[in-house]
Order: structure tokens, then sequence, then C-alpha cells
């Protein structure tokens, strides 16, 4: 009887093992989100700060173009940044993890130029620094 029984005897797992083994998985699973959270948040701030400088961007060659001055402003508590110059105001929501500082304020010539000026946007972990010289047209990143 007892060689019958042997012979039957299932071949698996113990439970020790299952456990070490989801522990790890977990783990390795885990891991995967925080950096996909990371990646997440880099991502937006990376594409706050492009969307921002192609606009100013936009508005200082609408400016030349136009020969009317413009005027970029950002209200933090709507989030908003709107751009005043053409026929009507472009409003650029911005998302509420996103802080843009020293962009109060800004006012595009007729030329196309505006005074040199740094805006900093952070999402609370990441920060970017963007210089803005628009006397040649373009804004240029401070990394």
């Amino acid at each position: 009887m007892k060689k019958m029984l042997n012979k039957f005897k299932l071949q698996g797992f113990t439970l020790v093992e299952m456990v070490v083994t989801l522990t790890i998985m977990l783990g390795l699973v885990g891991l995967g989100t925080i950096k996909i959270n990371e990646y997440r948040e880099k991502l937006i701030l990376e594409n706050t700060v492009k969307e921002i400088k192609s606009s100013i961007e936009h508005a200082a060659r609408r400016s030349a173009i136009q020969n009317r001055t413009s005027i970029v402003r950002y209200y933090p508590p709507s989030k908003k940044l709107i751009i005043i110059g053409g026929k009507k105001p472009q409003i650029i929501k911005i998302k509420p993890q996103i802080s843009i500082s020293n962009l109060r304020l800004l006012k595009i010539s007729i030329s196309g130029s505006l005074p040199p000026h740094t805006i900093t946007v952070t999402n609370h972990h990441y920060t970017r620094r963007v210089k803005l010289q628009m006397t040649w047209g373009r804004a240029i990143d401070d990394k």
C-alpha cells in the first residue's frame, strides 16, 4: 500500500515557495508602477514646457507679422495661460499639478521681441527653467 501512495504523490510547490515567489513578483510589479508614475510626471512636465515655449514663440512671430503687440499672462488660481494679440485670445490650460513662476505678464513688441526673461515650470518633483530670448525668435532651455 505504501508503494502505491508514493506512486500517486503529487509534485508541486510548497506553501513557503509560493509565498516567496509571490512576494518577489509583487515587489517587481510595485517597482514598475513607481517608475511608470515617475515617467508620467516627467512627460507631463516636458510637454507643458514645450507647449508654453511654442505658444510664446508663435505669439512673437504673429506679433512681427501683424505689427501688433502681444501680451502673455498667466493666472495661477485658474491655471490658465492667456495670449492676447490676435483676433481672439489663445487660452492654454495648465495641468493642476504644474506650477509656473515668473510669468505673470510678458509683453511682446511689434517686432516680435521681448527682453530676456526666465520662467520656471515645476511639478513639485521636477523643475525646468526656460530662458525666453525673443530677439532671435526662440526660447532656450536651461537644463
